[in-house]
């Protein structure tokens, strides 16, 4: 069962912070070290402050990050920088964007859910996480005993019931809005009237919710969860760490757009390009796109089109920094090969996964990489072929994206991706409205 609340929102204070855009930021794991700067000049006030604090030299156990970003959202509280909510609501919110010169939009519903451990009720991962930004997050909450980042998650909204609701919602004005330095316009709503609240409670009763972003942080939750439990023995299923801000976007939303993540292999390769090349024929058609100066973009639109057309055909992008006059398309011939190659018990999606064959067959079969930390993530196909041509990287790796069905299939079996799976675009904004964990107020 899942359960969803409305929550006393922590939102900006109009009256003192007139411009919203310049204090709302992206979710702390896409930020730069660059734009970790551009965010902290752009006011004193942005939510970078809370929730990816800079570290310096002489930081200890007492003097941290994670101190100062407790300190900062207690200061900023005091002095009506940021507002708690009077009352309890639910909130639309709306991100409208644009992709490959489309405009999008998508909405979904804010509220807190009832955490439940994996595997016990309706709530699914898709992707394993890494231990270090896990803890990152769970220091964070530990410090500030509060959610600044929605996890986002999606639900079938098979009826367009939740739809319709937001519908009716978003006819008049938004209470807040904001363009994001991603150029991402953000719209909140306040869902005021408590029978559309107990209308949506009751809807998302029998839902399935699988997690599409923020795995990190909902995992973090649950282990705080836990140990408030340890610390207080008379502690009950009601304080609000049971509970953890989420987004839920129907999964039959126009604007739910999903990138490839490609990868960037960050170690010397074992074998030089002509062995690879020979072992990965035995597996896969392999076709070269060479160029000349003046050719290399045309070469490059013509590897993403083929690529793009051969989405249902597991195909991979290769750019060799042995040899940067060339782009190669990679096809599966014959799909069987991963039952050979995947000595395990997973599901057949799981196999089929491009993802998965790309790390079982290519990295570590035929590259002998094993180490997840040999190779480093990006959504972003020109940062990828960029590391290889300037030589910082042996070789990259283009993916297509993963299909939505896929990722809900493989969620059901409570299975999971190879990590960095997906990218939903765009990430939920942080700083349009936050959670903090009020002890002895009921959550209903």
């Amino acid at each position: 069962m899942v359960n969803i609340f409305p929550f006393r929102g922590v939102v900006y204070n109009k009256k003192k912070v007139k411009k919203l855009s310049k204090v709302i930021s992206p979710p702390y794991d896409v930020i730069s070290s660059e734009e970790q700067d551009d965010l902290y000049n752009l006011s004193d006030f942005n939510v970078i402050h809370l929730i990816f604090g800079k570290e310096f030299p002489g930081d200890n156990e007492y003097n941290n990050k994670y101190v100062r970003a407790a300190s900062t959202f207690e200061g900023w509280l005091r002095h009506e920088i940021l507002v708690i909510e009077e009352k309890p609501y639910m909130y639309v919110y709306e991100q409208q964007f644009k992709h490959k010169g489309k405009i999008y939009s998508r909405k979904g519903i804010i509220g807190l859910l009832k955490l439940e451990d994996f595997g016990r009720g309706k709530i699914f991962p898709h992707e394993y996480t890494l231990s270090r930004p896990k803890q990152d997050r769970i220091e964070l909450i530990r410090a500030t005993s509060a959610n600044f980042d929605p996890v986002f998650s999606i639900f079938s909204d098979d009826k367009d019931k939740v739809e319709k609701i937001m519908k009716k919602v978003v006819r008049r004005n938004p209470d807040f809005e904001a363009k994001g330095i991603d150029c991402v316009i953000n719209r909140l709503w306040r869902i005021k009237q408590k029978g559309v609240i107990k209308k949506l409670q009751k809807e998302f009763k029998d839902k399935s919710v699988f997690i599409a972003d923020g795995h990190h942080r909902y995992e973090a939750a649950l282990q705080f969860r836990n140990e408030m439990k340890l610390r207080n023995t008379r502690i009950t299923e009601e304080e609000p760490n049971n509970y953890a801000m989420m987004g839920f976007v129907p999964i039959q939303s126009s604007g739910l757009v999903v990138f490839p993540i490609h990868r960037i292999i960050k170690i010397p390769l074992q074998f030089d390009l002509q062995y690879i090349l020979s072992q990965l024929k035995l597996y896969f058609d392999v076709k070269e796109f060479s160029f000349g100066k003046k050719t290399e973009s045309l070469a490059r639109k013509k590897l993403l089109k083929k690529l793009a057309d051969m989405q249902s055909k597991h195909a991979f992008g290769l750019y060799f920094n042995e040899k940067i006059d060339s782009y190669y398309l990679l096809v599966l011939k014959d799909e069987s090969i991963m039952r050979d190659i995947v000595k395990n018990e997973k599901p057949e999606e799981w196999k089929k996964l491009d993802t998965t064959i790309l790390h079982t067959l290519v990295f570590q079969h035929i590259l002998g990489i094993q180490d997840e930390d040999s190779y480093i993530f990006t959504h972003n196909e020109e940062e990828a072929i960029a590391a290889v041509k300037n030589g910082g990287a042996p070789m990259s790796v283009l993916l297509n994206p993963i299909n939505i069905e896929n990722i809900v299939k493989i969620a059901q079996k409570f299975e999971r991706m190879p990590q960095k799976s997906t990218y939903f675009y765009p990430k939920l904004t942080t700083g349009m409205v936050m959670n903090k964990l009020i002890y002895g107020e009921k959550i209903e």
